[in-house]
């Protein structure tokens, strides 16, 4: 008895179902023998028989189609996960344009390449990547250091008028990582500053050489009182209105403001005296009027002017507030 022999065999029939058959694919016993024999190994349709019998009783749901043909029925993963799952990694931003076709690929392994080549061609999106590369890397480092309770220390990086990120200062960051926060296909670090004593939050994606210390972290009482739902809500919360195209007047060394509101393919075009004019789809409410009154007077919204009449009209409730 062969046992080399066997093992090859039956671990062979388990590739080629799980990579090539499905429900609407079934394979025919006679094309499973040529497969087998084509790799060198020896089988009789007795043994093929045999061994998916014995495949069936480890656990796999193999069914015969009433076609004759043999077929993977079940996998870990429902087709319809996967593409949830494809169109998931597809979709998020912080995930850069490299490493999402690394995860489809490990995903497509998942199932039959029938279904991974549609999954593949199916599904599109129009966000803006991340040119960063270390994010899912990022994310583990820091899961870590709550976990571990250990502070993080890290670079921080801007955007330029150029569109490539930029480190911001030289000194790295060192904080006391306290939440990690999913929000608008990004993510964002809520960290302890224990020089301004404050809770502060960063994107994920602007972070780059993540590394954990030794030290335990600090802010843990500042981190209870708050209310994470309501404090997402206040922090991130820019929905609801209606959908227009507005233009900002802004300096130039405050585009990335911009680019992190609305990605990176929004037109743009030189201004006076170093400033820049954008123009960008978004909805406008009174939380866009609160973000676009929170960046103060060097921001200005320059058109449309209904647009600009009704922040008018906003900013001047706001003043009787206060008088």
């Amino acid at each position: 008895m062969n046992t080399y022999n066997n093992k090859t065999r039956i671990i062979l029939i388990l590739d080629i179902l799980k990579n090539e058959t499905d429900d609407d694919h079934p394979m025919k016993a006679d094309e499973l023998l040529r497969r087998i024999k084509a790799e060198g190994l020896k089988c009789d349709r007795k043994t093929l028989y045999n061994d998916i019998s014995s495949l069936s009783d480890a656990g796999y749901d193999i069914n015969r189609d009433p076609s004759g043909g043999y077929k993977l029925s079940s996998r870990d993963f429902e087709d319809a996960e996967l593409r949830l799952l494809a169109d998931a990694v597809y979709s998020s931003k912080f995930i850069s344009q490299k490493k999402t076709h690394v995860l489809i690929r490990k995903l497509a392994k998942l199932t039959s390449s029938h279904l991974a080549s549609s999954m593949t061609r199916q599904i599109y999106s129009s966000d803006s990547k991340t040119p960063n590369e270390d994010v899912l890397y990022n994310v583990d480092t820091l899961s870590r250091a709550i976990y571990g309770n250990v502070q993080v220390c890290f670079e921080y990086l801007v955007w330029g008028t150029n569109k490539k990120l930029i480190t911001k200062g030289e000194k790295k960051r060192k904080l006391s990582p306290w939440a990690l926060i999913w929000q608008d296909q990004n993510y964002y670090l809520m960290a302890y500053d224990s020089g301004a004593g404050k809770m502060k939050h960063f994107r994920v994606d602007k972070m780059r050489h993540v590394e954990l210390t030794a030290d335990e972290r600090e802010g843990g009482k500042e981190f209870e009182k708050i209310d994470m739902s309501s404090y997402v809500e206040e922090t991130f919360s820019m929905y609801g209105g209606r959908q227009e195209t507005i233009t900002l007047d802004m300096p130039a060394s405050m585009i990335g403001i911009a680019y992190d509101r609305f990605g990176t393919d929004l037109f743009q075009r030189p201004g006076s005296e170093g400033r820049v004019l954008v123009r960008a789809k978004c909805y406008v409410s009174s939380q866009f009027y609160g973000w676009l009154s929170g960046l103060g007077g060097e921001i200005l919204l320059a058109g449309p002017e209904s647009v600009v009449d009704e922040y008018r009209d906003y900013l001047k409730k706001l003043l009787k507030k206060y008088k």
